[in-house]
């Protein structure tokens, strides 16, 4: 019979990076330019605090094939480098997403399970770019906080998860999906 294998961690720590490029480029865009796309917080309510910048994205959350935006040039180079260490922990595989994810100050994204089939293909990664020790990230029921610059693949296929932002600074992740070729 067949028996999906379901990883039994929450949180996995994979490496580090110097995030000062990233942020840099993230504290000067434009504050209008967090109000262009509004697609996640307006499809999935549990998002609505949050603001996206779509490096590479498509609505259709398809495994293969992405789609660069118009932000992909600005973060071409980070991602070269990212992919390096991903390439390093996960082998040979592809960046299927990358979006720049900000939960305002003294919000949340409230306790929810992801439907997307995606998420059992793909490692998702997170690498907080701009965050305080005030912001909890919760997976499974494990509470973690997370220092800029640290890698984290986040486990939170079919696991309610949740993030709490109890600062007065906005929160900025990074978050990949990286899809292993095996």
């Amino acid at each position: 019979s067949y028996r999906m294998v379901v990883d039994n961690y929450n949180f996995k720590f994979i490496g580090k990076i110097n995030p000062s490029s990233i942020a840099e480029k993230v504290v000067n865009l434009p504050f209008k330019m967090w109000e262009q796309y509004t697609y996640r917080q307006k499809t999935f309510n549990v998002h609505r605090h949050t603001q996206t910048i779509p490096v590479l994205f498509d609505e259709d959350f398809r495994v293969d094939k992405p789609t660069s935006t118009q932000w992909y040039s600005l973060f071409e180079e980070d991602l070269r480098g990212l992919k390096q260490k991903l390439f390093k922990v996960y082998g040979e595989g592809y960046i299927v997403r990358c979006i720049l994810v900000k939960l305002k100050a003294r919000k949340s994204i409230p306790s929810h399970v992801d439907g997307t089939m995606s998420f059992t293909l793909a490692k998702r990664i997170h690498v907080p770019i701009v965050t305080t020790d005030e912001v909890v990230f919760t997976v499974g029921g494990e509470v973690k906080k997370m220092r800029e610059g640290e890698m984290w693949e986040i486990n939170n296929s079919q696991k309610r998860h949740s993030v709490h932002n109890k600062s007065s600074y906005d929160r900025i992740h990074l978050i990949i999906d990286y899809v292993p070729q095996h």
